[in-house]
Formats: C-alpha cells, structure tokens, sequence
C-alpha cells in the first residue's frame, strides 16, 4: 500500500508525463499503458504513450486514443522567407490553408510536422510499465539517458526480476500490470473509470489470465474483472478482437456472468444468478451456459466451487441451476436435496422455488 501511496503522490505532482511501455507490447502491457494515459488526461496532465507496432489484434484499443483530441505543429522553415499573412479555409473536405510570402518561397521540404506540441514539453515523470530494466527500452533509453538520469521514474511492473530502477517501485508480482494500474486508478479517484479506460483494463486483465484460463488466476482477478465491467469494460469486444469466436450470445453471456458473480470467502463459493431478461439482453438461451461454464471452471483452482443459478422457462417458474465443486461430499448433499443429476464433478438440479434469492438461500444452507 505504501508504494501505491508513494505512486500516487508522485503522479498528481508531476504535470507532463511520458509512459513507455514495454517493447515487447503484449495485451496486458498496451492496456495499461493506454488507461493510465487517459487516466492522466482526466486529470488534467500532458501525457504521452510512447506505442510501436502495436499488433493488429489490439488495434481496437488505439482507436480509443485516436478519438482523444491531438495539438499538433505544421512548421515552415522561414529563415529566408517574410510571411506576412495567414488564413484558413475548413469544409467537409478538410482544410485549406493560405499563406501570404513577401520575400522567398515555400518549397515542400520546408514543411515539417513535429511531434504533438504537448510533447516538446519536458517530461518531469517517467513511467515505465512491465520493463524489467532500462536497457530494455532499448534505442529510446540510449538516446535519452541523460532524461532518465535527470527526471524522476515511476517503475510498475510484475515481473521478479525487475531491477528496481525507478524512485518509487511498483511491483505486485501475483497481478497482473492491469489489476495494478487498477487499484492504482482506484486510490487516485474512483471515479475516473469510463468505458475506455475499464475496456483497455480488462483487455489487460484477459491477455495476462489467457482469457480466465491460467492456473496462476487469482480469485482477486474475478473481483477486478467484475468491477470493470461493472464501469464499462466490453468483455465481448475484447473477446471478438482476440479469439475471434463466433457466438457471440455465449460470449455476451459469459460477459454477463463475469459482471454478476460474488465470491462467498467462507464458503470458498463463487456464485451468480441470471434472470430471464440476462438471457433476452444476450441473445442466449440455457444451453449457452455450458460455453460459460467450461470457460469459468478452469479458474476454480484455489476457490474452486462454482454455483450458477437462473430462472427456467417453465411454469409454474422454477430456478435451475449447476454447481461444480472437486469435494463430492458437496455435490452429493446438493443431490440430496434437491431434484437433479451428476455431471462429472458437479451437478445440474431444480428448485422449486421462483424466486432467485430465495432459491440460492436454500442451496447455501445445504453447502
């Protein structure tokens, strides 16, 4: 927490702000880095990012920053040239503008554009996110050592390795950059958090847990990943952008879940109820679950019981639900006590019940 505190002091004193990434761009890196720079642009900060082949499948994230307001410099090399008068022309075709030359001409290599005007400023904080070490920033560090050895470095990372380089290090080495930058977000204002920035998050977050499936997925992942859906994040974006998958009503569906679980730290149970309208404003139906399911089960290794409840068709309404634990003696009390059928490590059942709530009061006590 203290070097959270220390991150955090450190941004909201600092004003023109440089995030330099690492070069190997990965999801988790380039979605940090593009919601900590329109973070700074909420507060106010001249930020940049400094971003090289981004790979095509995280595009979608860039156009967020391209939709981001730009100063840029046309500049006219006028060392031997009076220009005496300017004016502009702007049609839906684009702009026009005219320049009135008392002595000497304009050739086409004397118009240059240098980089964003924000930019020249010198930046009077560095942040570095997933770089291990300076040389890894490779051409740039060289060219600018003597920037890094004046200006103070924000270094966040998750790697054990790290070097430690920067005044105040941030390294969580059991989260991922996202969950990080996060929390971070979270401690400057909570109420930073929009589409775009809990988008660009979250596609960190699915990148560095490989979709949910990696045995190194926390069970503080699924809150994080709750919360910034919660605030906007698009899980079926991201998932369209990077595993192409075609159903888009199980993945609307899983996005859904993921929005409404709760994690039961007593009971080691994560637990989610989904309504007829759930299913309506996904375009899904009950047999979709089991795309969800099996998505969500390959996290269950440390919290590992999983308890889906929705509300059936049928009528008089019933819930029907699944619940998948590894402790059979769990499975076999829930079969007891209610109308249902194993399904390898789980079980598929009934309550005659139409009310969500009540239903899942019922199961709890059984478990």
């Amino acid at each position: 927490m203290e070097a959270l505190n220390q991150a955090k002091s450190l941004i909201e004193n600092s004003q023109n702000i440089m995030i330099l990434p690492s070069q190997e761009l990965d999801g988790d890196s380039l979605g940090s880095a593009l919601s900590l720079f329109f973070t700074l642009k909420k507060m106010g900060k001249n930020a940049n990012v400094r971003l090289e082949n981004v790979p095509e499948k995280f595009r979608f994230l860039t156009e967020f920053q391209s939709a981001s307001p730009q100063n840029f410099v046309i500049n006219i090399n006028g060392s031997e040239k009076e220009i005496s008068e300017m004016r502009y022309e702007k049609d839906e075709q684009g702009l026009k503008i005219y320049l009135t030359i008392n002595k000497g001409e304009v050739k086409a290599k004397d118009i240059s554009f240098p980089a964003l005007a924000q930019n020249n400023l010198s930046p009077d904080l560095l942040i570095t996110l997933g770089v291990a070490s300076l040389e890894n920033l490779g051409e740039y560090f060289n060219q600018n050592s003597q920037l890094f050895s004046e200006t103070p470095v924000l270094n966040i990372d998750n790697k054990p390795a790290n070097e430690n380089f920067g005044e105040v290090n941030l390294i969580e080495i059991t989260s991922s950059r996202a969950e990080i930058l996060t929390n971070l977000i979270k401690l400057i204002d909570s109420e930073m958090f929009d589409e775009k920035i809990a988008t660009c998050l979250l596609t960190g977050i699915v990148c560095a847990s490989q979709n949910f499936r990696s045995p190194r997925t926390r069970p503080k992942t699924f809150a994080v990943s709750s919360f910034l859906i919660e605030k906007g994040g698009d899980h079926q974006k991201i998932i369209q952008h990077l595993y192409r998958q075609k159903n888009i009503s199980q993945i609307k569906l899983l996005g859904k879940i993921l929005g409404k679980i709760n994690l039961d730290e007593k009971r080691e149970l994560y637990s989610a109820s989904l309504t007829e309208s759930d299913f309506k404003e996904c375009g899904a139906v009950s047999s979709d679950l089991s795309f969800a399911i099996e998505e969500l089960k390959f996290n269950f290794r440390y919290l590992p019981n999983l308890l889906i409840l929705w509300e059936s068709h049928a009528s008089p309404t019933l819930v029907k639900g699944v619940f998948y634990s590894p402790n059979l003696n769990l499975v076999r009390k829930v079969l007891e006590n209610f109308e249902g059928a194993s399904r390898g490590e789980g079980a598929i059942f009934l309550v005659r019940d139409a009310d969500l709530n009540s239903a899942q009061e019922k199961i709890l006590k059984v478990i």
